[in-house]
């Protein structure tokens, strides 16, 4: 029988596509991102090693957005931004804008900062002057003040050394209008603000301002959006796949798409309200629209585990109107598997991480509570803590009320987190409930062990017991010390975990991922 080679094989999956775009549909690119995020950035990436094309759609206005591209590695050709498209700046060669181009009355003076600088004119403060991170006096965004104070206007430079938009403010300090400027100037599109029943400030009308010879009126960002995705699909000879990653963002526009296109809707969480149970409990607010509502208006579902297709399927009673198709949502890149593995001897052995949000719902507290359990045993055991959210204050409060001060550390938001896995010797993770963490996935393609609860979904898929890990009773603290202290106090124990981390990793290598795509691409 005749065989075809790698080359060949990606020839044929071209072929097969005909030139047809793949789009993950988001809502915005951030400095600090989610797990949805980061599922995007692996996903493209795959894409991209096997030829198919794929892009990350946002629809969030940005000045910062190619920096921040840049930030996670992204090329100008993976993403499409709302903005970006109807400006025409997808691709745009960058110039630099500094305060002395900026057109200030004679009058004023400045008081210069190196992040913000102010305009005074006399003692009274005019503007202030943002500069982008990371440069030297980069024009970022200006504030402008009027005579009692009240900040009366924003303007937006796009990092690449444009003016992308002014912004005006209410006497309230809300905002009332948004203008967005094309970089010779011309204005091509508004928007308009006012309340909803809630009484939130919202947008509720937009203005494309002469695309392609006419004027386009939607009644807020969704329609707008909406428009956007069908013009993607339209200037991409349509049939193309659109998958809604952000539900709340994206599932309506994806939906509601007018021109022919296959539609996917995303599960980046549990469907149901409870955590365990998955099957009987009410279904989370974010999937009504997309699961209860207009189911049949999708293509199919995507969840990360097979676990959660079967409870989903039951959920919906047995034979759900569409397909649900599993693919995990982690991939250990080829690059990242054929790297020279880390021993125990290059690792600080004693190193426990954790990665990810720093949320109630993570149960960071838990960790650090059994953390304290470990330390007593192990003195130079030490727990690092990377990522951002909002109980970091109060786990900062419980660090020192329990003195572990010298040996726990907060370390913030990473974007690239290889040398921290490449170093640690476990991880251990206690959230109440997830699609997939995929910082489980990349804990093994990196040789870490895992330590994790059995909780719905992922841990019970990721961890092999006694293999590459332990997984522990969901809530049981003490079985999580103890689960960490037998990991990392034998050096031979923990090198055979290390060796089980990398084996079990294949399971989500490049091959293994791409091949579950393929039910989704044939």
């Amino acid at each position: 029988m005749a065989t075809i080679d790698a080359s060949s094989r990606q020839v044929l999956s071209i072929r097969k596509w005909g030139g047809q775009m793949i789009f993950f549909v988001n809502q915005y690119l951030m400095a600090m991102n989610s797990g949805v995020e980061h599922a995007e950035f692996k996903r493209l990436q795959l894409f991209k090693a096997h030829k198919v094309p794929a892009k990350m759609v946002t629809r969030q206005f940005d000045a910062l957005l190619h920096q921040n591209m840049r930030r996670f590695q992204l090329a100008d050709d993976q993403m499409a931004n709302l903005f970006d498209f109807f400006r025409g700046t997808t691709t745009f060669k960058s110039k630099v804008v500094k305060i002395d181009d900026l057109d200030f009355p004679r009058v004023t003076n400045i008081k210069p900062d190196p992040n913000v600088s102010e305009v005074l004119e006399g003692d009274r403060l005019v503007a202030k002057v943002h500069f982008v991170p990371s440069t030297v006096g980069h024009v970022y965004f200006i504030e402008i003040f009027d005579p009692f104070g009240n900040l009366v206007q924003r303007t937006d430079y796009d990092e690449r050394g444009f003016k992308a938009r002014d912004e005006f403010y209410s006497p309230a300090g809300e905002a009332i209008t948004d203008l967005y400027y094309r970089p010779d100037g011309s204005r091509f599109a508004e928007a308009y603000y006012g309340h909803d029943s809630a009484g939130a400030n919202v947008v509720t009308l937009c203005k494309l301002i002469d695309y392609e010879g006419q004027d386009y009126y939607f009644n807020g960002e969704q329609e707008w959006y909406r428009f956007f995705l069908d013009e993607l699909n339209r200037q991409n000879g349509e049939h193309n796949t659109f998958i809604a990653d952000r539900p709340l963002a994206a599932q309506w526009p994806v939906i509601n798409m007018r021109t022919s296109a296959q539609k996917y809707l995303w599960l980046p969480t549990p469907h149901a309200i409870d955590p365990r149970d998955q099957v009987y409990s009410n279904l989370n607010n974010a999937y009504v629209y997309g699961i209860h509502q207009y189911l049949t208006s999708l293509d199919g579902l995507i969840t990360s585990t097979a676990q959660q297709r079967s409870d989903l399927s039951k959920w919906l009673g047995g034979q759900p109107a569409r397909p649900i198709y599993a693919i995990s949502a982690g991939v250990v890149s080829a690059a990242q598997s054929a790297r020279p593995k880390k021993s125990l001897a290059e690792r600080q052995a004693h190193q426990i991480i954790y990665t990810g949000r720093v949320d109630a719902g993570r149960r960071v507290d838990q960790i650090i509570t059994a953390f304290n359990q470990v330390h007593r045993t192990l003195a130079d055991a030490t727990l690092v803590i990377y990522g951002y959210g909002g109980a970091i204050d109060q786990l900062k409060t419980q660090v020192t009320e329990l003195k572990l001060g010298d040996s726990v550390t907060f370390a913030g938001y990473q974007p690239d987190l290889t040398q921290v896995y490449d170093q640690a010797g476990a991880y251990v993770y206690a959230g109440e409930s997830d699609a997939e963490p995929l910082s489980l996935i990349e804990a093994i393609g990196h040789g870490v062990p895992v330590v994790a609860y059995d909780v719905n979904y992922g841990p019970r898929d990721v961890i092999k017991d006694g293999k590459n890990g332990y997984l522990i009773k969901d809530g049981a603290i003490n079985q999580l010390a103890a689960g960490l202290l037998r990991t990392i106090e034998n050096p031979k124990r923990q090198q055979r975990l290390i060796d089980g981390a990398y084996q079990s990793s294949e399971a989500y290598g490049d091959a293994a991922v791409w091949q579950q795509w393929q039910q989704i691409l044939n």
